[in-house]
């Protein structure tokens, strides 16, 4: 079972619990709730904020204003939604992207109704490849990337991976994959997702990409892992490195893959998914799982899940180093919540008034 609306929420630090240590304060005078809904921001974001606009120019001023309309569009039909977290919603304005929840408190919530900008990013860009299995390889120093029409990886390297394109997607993995013994650059196989946006914040859907679904890609991910175990004529394991968002794909594909997995091996970093579910899967179904098999870099949301997941169930007895990794991660997640509400500076203004005399910028 994948994890619940409720604790992908405590993922989130749901707004207006004793758990939740940020301070929102209105975004400006213009979204205080004298019309539409109010809309806050983390006070926290405030330096951020201000190195990706200027108050002074007249593009940041453009955005700011289709910012404070947020009031009345939020969740709309513009709006990008998260796959895991549909109360999650991205919005991009001019260069910059904000990630925000629409709040409709329940009983006993102490955090007011409106919208809660929860981060800020520098916006992607859509882009348009074709999803499925491709395979990298190196030869004289140039790299071709080609699709695999029979679903069959047949290097000994695998990688999830999801950019703007695959191209994009292929860099990324090259990374994570490493070069060889001499230097160059490894064959790879990856499986791209058909993610326009993909970032730790999250897997984003445009609104012209609703029609994808999650569950359909992981089972075509369920089909590339059937078809190598059923057919790969190479005896040495595939090793699939899977990292954040990307992670939750392999959950959902669970339930598709073969009783038997010897011809694969998974490594998670940063997984932001049910782990502890993930591991014992593939170790009933005889996946190869290193002593590396999870790691953990320091990405909040990854801590978080590695937190939740550990309190859902026990990780086996065999897989000592991933147990081990999770207690560790689980443990720095509680303490970044302890320590969130003392690093934080009381802001008494709105949010834009404080961001304006943090940049020395005159008054609005």
């Amino acid at each position: 079972m994948s994890i619940s609306t409720f604790q992908r929420r405590q993922l989130c630090y749901q707004l207006g619990t004793p758990a939740d240590k940020r301070q929102f304060v209105v975004f400006s005078k213009n979204t205080a709730g004298q019309a539409g809904r109010k809309v806050f921001i983390d006070s926290a974001l405030a330096p951020l904020f201000s190195q990706f606009v200027n108050t002074q120019d007249a593009k940041s001023i453009q955005a700011i204003l289709k910012i404070e309309q947020l009031r009345a569009i939020a969740g709309g039909v513009t709006a990008n939604t998260n796959v895991a977290t549909p109360f999650e919603h991205m919005e991009t304005f001019g260069d910059l992207a904000l990630y925000y929840q629409v709040h409709n408190p329940a009983q006993g919530n102490n955090a007011e109704a409106g919208v809660y900008i929860t981060d800020v990013k520098l916006a992607a860009n859509e882009g348009g490849s074709t999803p499925g299995l491709y395979v990298s390889k190196s030869t004289r120093s140039r790299v071709s990337l080609d699709i695999v029409n029979n679903n069959i990886a047949e290097t000994n390297t695998g990688v999830i991976a999801s950019a703007q394109t695959s191209s994009d997607a292929a860099q990324k993995a090259s990374k994570l994959v490493g070069p060889d013994a001499w230097g160059s650059p490894k064959d790879f196989n990856m499986f791209y997702i058909p993610a326009v946006i993909h970032n730790e914040m999250g897997l984003w859907m445009t609104p012209d990409v609703r029609a994808f679904r999650p569950s359909q890609t992981a089972k075509n991910f369920a089909e590339v892992i059937t078809s190598t175990q059923q057919q790969r004529t190479n005896q040495t394991p595939v090793e699939w490195t899977i990292e954040g968002d990307s992670v939750k794909i392999l959950q959902l594909a669970l339930e598709h893959l073969p009783s038997n997995l010897n011809k694969h091996g998974f490594k998670l970093i940063d997984p932001v998914a049910d782990t502890v579910q993930i591991i014992n899967a593939l170790e009933r179904k005889g996946a190869k799982l290193d002593k590396d098999a999870v790691s953990f870099t320091g990405n909040k949301r990854a801590l978080a899940a590695a937190s939740v997941s550990s309190k859902r169930s026990q990780i086996s007895r065999h897989q000592d180093s991933a147990a081990k990794a999770l207690q560790k991660a689980s443990a720095t997640a509680r303490d970044s919540l302890a320590n969130y509400s003392a690093s934080s500076v009381k802001v008494t203004s709105d949010f834009m008034t404080y961001v304006r005399n943090l940049a020395g910028g005159v008054a609005w």
